[in-house]
């Protein structure tokens, strides 16, 4: 039974809601009636008894909407019962920076009160020019030069800016870097932002695909906002979200990556070589390759077991996680020379242990740092880059390495769901979607095979006449 407090004509009725399961703490909810003022004493009494018998039966059913609650309010609660124990950090951090613009725009308004109109208006102040908080920063000063002169060691500057060294030469070389990068390092400095670098790109607009990526945010939360009770149908799902045009994905034809293997065997530096043409018949991932351990390859038949990602992010660091997705976990088969190539990439590391003595900090990984210690992630993206440049290859990421080998696959006749599976797809329509150009290609082939398999030659046709 609930509790009523009368203040003149309003009174807050509060029923108990069961016990928080987390720390067996009562939980209530309440609700604020307001009385006509003509009522007597007897009616009021009355209208209160019905209001309270209502409410309580809505607390039961768990259909009672509470009205007060704000969309911060109930982020920071998902945050605390859901984003924090059941998403990836990789993920939690993709949704915190969405954030930063989600709650200062629809956060003061009560979960009840948003509708399709505040969305399709936020949604639209993102598609402005100017309104973007992602702004690129480049270096205005010679920074090799700087460091130089002023006797400053790139390991001592990464650690106090909290960056990776790839970061730090990407920006040496002319690359535009990220805000936080830019602010870590005049930090660590102690120089002024303004001082240092410049800021890119204030004029440009945020692409659909960013724009959609808001709206999942959003319609995610607001989607346990109704499973948790708090909402009865989720606004999100009666707006129209931006539109994306499927782009081809972006690979090398058979003659760029024969050139790159090729390259990569003549002055490619051995560990990068081998983890390049790994991501080449292996079709993994880069955070996959990186996550591989010795023992995960199954020598007796030629297989690795893809069973984790090697990730780093700003405010963790190296870390370890399971693969992105359930069926992401596989056995890749590799083909003979494949293996034979990372037998003799063991023997070259075990040299090096030898050289390292009690310097090398065993991880057990394939592919590692000077010292043993996992590798960081976007060396292998940097150094791509700047090999291929320097060599005359097509630009290439590992990303576009992956897509390369399910586009070959694809085009020698493999089987969609074989090459699903490869890849650690959840859905053979995924993969389908993604290089739906490849299969039109495979379809071409198929019908010329067959044309030509039953149709006769022009060449029989005159000998019959």
């Amino acid at each position: 039974m609930g509790n009523v407090q009368i203040r003149g004509d309003s009174a807050r009725i509060r029923v108990s809601n069961g016990f928080d399961p987390k720390t067996n703490v009562r939980r209530y909810k309440t609700k604020t009636i307001h009385l006509d003022p003509n009522m007597t004493e007897r009616q009021k009494k009355e209208e209160i008894k019905r209001q309270m018998v209502l409410f309580e039966e809505k607390c039961r059913q768990e259909s009672y909407i509470d009205d007060m609650i704000t969309l911060n309010g109930f982020i920071e609660q998902w945050r605390h019962d859901y984003e924090q124990t059941h998403l990836k950090n990789t993920t939690q951090k993709h949704y915190d920076d969405l954030l930063k613009r989600i709650q200062p725009a629809l956060g003061h308004l009560k979960l009840s009160e948003i509708t399709p109109l505040h969305l399709n208006a936020f949604y639209n102040n993102l598609a402005e020019e100017g309104i973007r908080i992602d702004y690129k920063y480049k270096c205005r000063i010679d920074f090799r030069k700087f460091l130089k002169d002023n006797d400053i060691s790139r390991f001592k500057l990464i650690d106090a800016a909290g960056i990776s060294m790839s970061t730090l030469e990407s920006m040496i070389a002319g690359n535009n870097v990220s805000k936080e990068t830019a602010f870590g390092i005049s930090a660590a400095l102690e120089i002024k932002p303004e001082e240092l670098f410049d800021v890119i790109g204030t004029e440009k607009k945020f692409s659909p695909k960013t724009l959609l990526h808001y709206h999942r945010c959003l319609s995610a939360i607001l989607a346990k906002a109704v499973k948790w009770g708090l909402l009865f149908s989720n606004p999100c799902e009666r707006v129209d979200p931006p539109k994306l045009r499927r782009r081809e994905a972006k690979c090398l034809d058979e003659e760029q990556t024969i050139q790159l293997i090729a390259a990569l065997d003549e002055k490619g530096q051995y560990q990068y070589s081998v983890m390049v043409k790994l991501m080449i018949f292996s079709g993994a991932r880069r955070a996959e390759i990186c996550g591989l351990e010795w023992n995960d390859v199954d020598w007796e038949s030629g297989c690795i077991h893809i069973c984790r990602n090697s990730l780093y992010l700003p405010n963790v660091g190296m870390y370890e996680d399971t693969t992105k997705t359930e069926s992401s976990e596989r056995f890749v088969k590799l083909p003979q020379s494949v293996m034979t190539m990372l037998a003799e990439f063991r023997e070259y590391q075990n040299g090096i242990k030898e050289q390292m003595g009690e310097g090398w900090q065993e991880s057990g990984k394939i592919f590692t740092q000077y010292n043993g210690l996992p590798i960081h992630p976007s060396s292998v993206t940097t150094w791509l880059r700047k090999f291929t440049a320097k060599n005359g290859l097509p630009h290439v990421t590992p990303h576009m390495l992956r897509h390369t080998s399910a586009t070959m696959l694809l085009m020698q006749g493999v089987p969609l769901k074989a090459v699903s599976k490869r890849l650690g797809h959840t859905l053979a329509s995924t993969t389908s979607d993604i290089y739906g150009h490849s299969l039109r290609s495979v379809e071409d082939i198929a019908a010329d095979k067959l044309e030509a398999l039953l149709t006769p030659s022009e060449q029989l046709k005159k000998g019959d006449e």
